[in-house]
């Protein structure tokens, strides 16, 4: 069993093995549907305590604000997004492992709210300096992963030598932002379908340009 597999399997089972979680993870399973459902926001302590039955004074035992509360999801998210990334380092080709990783995201086989609530965090971090440092610290983990990646992929063959990686990981980054955006906007299921397409038009961005035929020459010859 994979890293990722055993992640989720854990997730799943986590509730099973005790007939109550334990107030902590009572406070952040509560706020996950909260910010969910209202946006980090928007979202007050009192409809915390009010999701996770739990008093004003029992929550703010455990995380004294929603500050806290976020660090500590990205936190304990921190293993599987290791582990995502350890598999598209891993994977014979890059676009095949991004589409790997979108498949395990889209599809829900791996339960990833930081990958959900990952619009929100960056809206939020643009105001809230505390929030901003996370964020960047999370950007910098997962391009430093990515480039990795992308390297590896020059090596290959597979992605043209010419490109400026950043402006490549620009790139990937923002449309996976969109689709994080899109998969509350189309119907279940809508963006593991458009995986394969979007694979194709990444392929021919990334792959290294053939030399251009001599149509002159060409032309004369004929």
């Amino acid at each position: 069993m994979s890293a990722i597999a055993e992640i989720a399997e854990t997730r799943r089972e986590a509730p099973a093995k005790a007939d109550r979680p334990s107030p902590r993870r009572r406070v952040l399973d509560a706020a996950a549907q909260c910010f969910t459902r209202n946006g980090f926001h928007s979202t007050s302590m009192h409809q915390i305590c009010a999701a996770a039955e739990m008093s004003p004074g029992a929550l703010y035992r455990y995380f004294p604000s929603k500050e806290s509360i976020i660090i500590a999801i990205v936190e304990e998210e921190r293993s599987a997004r290791v582990a995502l990334f350890e598999e598209l380092d891993q994977a014979p080709s890059f676009v095949g492992g991004l589409l790997e990783m979108g498949r395990k995201l889209f599809s829900g086989e791996l339960p990833f709210l930081c990958a959900d609530l990952g619009p929100e965090v960056a809206a939020e971090a643009a105001r809230n300096d505390k929030l901003k440092t996370m964020f960047e610290d999370v950007e910098a983990e997962m391009n430093t992963a990515m480039r990795r990646a992308l390297v590896k992929g020059q090596e290959r063959g597979e992605i043209a030598r010419n490109l400026d990686l950043d402006s490549v990981l620009l790139m990937i980054n923002s449309i996976g932002d969109g689709l994080q955006i899109r998969k509350n906007l189309e119907p279940p299921g809508a963006l593991v379908d458009a995986l394969p397409g979007l694979g194709v038009l990444l392929t021919r961005m990334l792959a290294p340009q053939s030399a251009p035929r001599n149509t002159e020459s060409t032309d004369i010859e004929s």
